[in-house]
């Protein structure tokens, strides 16, 4: 069952970090444009039916209810007497025969019911049992959640401050129908409906809301049209389920736009508010990577966090990399090769300590030819980076960079 979360003291964390996002934008081979942090509202939908349980048969249970079907028994003094047993004992099998279904009538006009037919042929004991579960659907098109949604902490209320918009007010009713196509679906298990529930009842539906990254991106081509990503807690993170929601409502769009000043606008109020002058940095919107921005080394902060990058400030990680100035996506680089070398060495160990499966010696390899050439640098000194990472106190990339020297 999922857990739900009421707004936290610090809803800034309410996801991870939105580098992960742009990095794996970047893997995908496209260029991201702007990044919305969004509350994606949810209907949160609890509904109880009835659900066929399988349990082993014992074995007189089974002859008994297979003698009312192929005997023609119709009686308790009539199974008793052709089996050899007590009539009480018979009585008290059918009375619990009766009890999970599997039979109708008196002691004296016994018959087999659909369920007690089922389970002599299946040779299993169906039971019946009333069984509740919670379904997610999207508050957009009433489109069933996947069952790996059910993993993702949700809100029950909006936080009061936090940097994550919910562009979309529940201005709509719940669409009963959703439910009913849902129960319909020969593919309702993907989405927390067992097959074997039936006579479904509506219990109660409530809003809620799922942190995400919304991020607009287009191929690297001119003719390219923008389209939405969606990335949220399911596994992999790039969520399909919703993307596909988003994609096919315009008011997404219209609501994200209508919030948003002109890149270049936005850039310059960013290099203003940093007290920065007009000669340290430099906009292209139409560089290779889509807009970039070429600062001055001067501007770089030295050993500066990730806390840091979150509020704004642009790091030595920065460099080489989409940073997010307002809700643009802006690639920063810098002219001094020493800067970027520094910003490749901490890239990569911001790679290798945060990774939660142990790269290999290819993987680390391709990282470091792949950032050094997104840097324009030569390729970096392993041993360095150790050296690097020694200092920092960063003690799993330390680890991951000397299984790559013995290597």
């Amino acid at each position: 069952m999922p857990t739900n979360y009421p707004a936290v003291s610090s809803p800034k964390y309410l996801l991870y970090s939105h580098y992960k996002a742009l990095d794996q934008v970047q893997e995908l081979g496209l260029i991201p444009l702007r990044l919305f942090r969004v509350l994606y509202p949810l209907w949160r939908v609890r509904v109880e039916g009835r659900q066929r349980i399988v349990t082993e048969f014992d074995e007189l249970e089974w002859h008994l209810e297979r003698g009312l079907q192929e005997g023609r028994f119709n009686s308790v003094t009539e199974l008793a007497t052709f089996f050899g047993l007590e009539q009480s004992f018979v009585q008290g099998l059918i009375s619990q025969a009766r009890r999970i279904g599997h039979i109708a009538g008196d002691d004296e006009h016994l018959s087999l019911t659909e369920l007690g037919l089922a389970s002599v042929e299946a040779r299993v004991r169906y039971e019946q049992q009333i069984t509740s579960t919670e379904l997610y659907f999207d508050a957009l098109g009433n489109a069933p959640l996947s069952m790996e949604h059910f993993k993702i902490p949700v809100l029950e209320t909006l936080p009061e401050k936090t940097p994550f918009q919910a562009f979309y007010q529940f201005d709509k009713t719940w669409q009963s129908d959703a439910l009913t196509r849902l129960l319909n679906s020969p593919e309702k298990q993907r989405f927390n409906l067992p097959d074997e529930i039936a006579a479904v009842e509506l219990l109660n539906h409530e809003p809620a809301y799922m942190p995400a990254y919304f991020i607009e991106v287009r191929e690297n081509k001119p003719s390219s049209l923008p389209r939405l990503l969606v990335f949220s807690q399911v596994r992999g993170l790039h969520d399909a389920v919703l993307e596909e929601a988003v994609n096919q409502d315009p008011t997404v769009y219209r609501a994200l736009k209508a919030k948003t000043d002109s890149r270049a606008e936005s850039v310059r109020r960013y290099f203003e508010r940093s007290g920065l002058k007009k000669d340290a940095w430099y906009l292209n919107e139409n560089g290779p990577w889509g807009a970039q921005v070429m600062v001055d080394g001067q501007v770089f902060l030295p050993g500066s966090d990730m806390e840091a990058e979150e509020s704004g400030r642009l790091s030595l990680r920065s460099v080489g990399r989409y940073a997010l100035i307002y809700d643009w996506c802006i690639w920063v680089m810098c002219d001094d090769v020493n800067i970027r070398k520094q910003a490749a060495a901490e890239q990569l160990l911001e790679w290798l300590q945060s990774a939660n499966a142990t790269p290999s010696p290819v993987e680390i390899n391709r990282k470091f030819a792949s950032l050094c050439q997104r840097l324009s640098i030569e390729l970096l000194s392993a041993t360095d980076v150790l050296a690097l990472a020694r200092q920092k106190g960063l003690t799993r990339a330390a680890e991951r960079l000397e299984e790559l020297d013995e290597g």
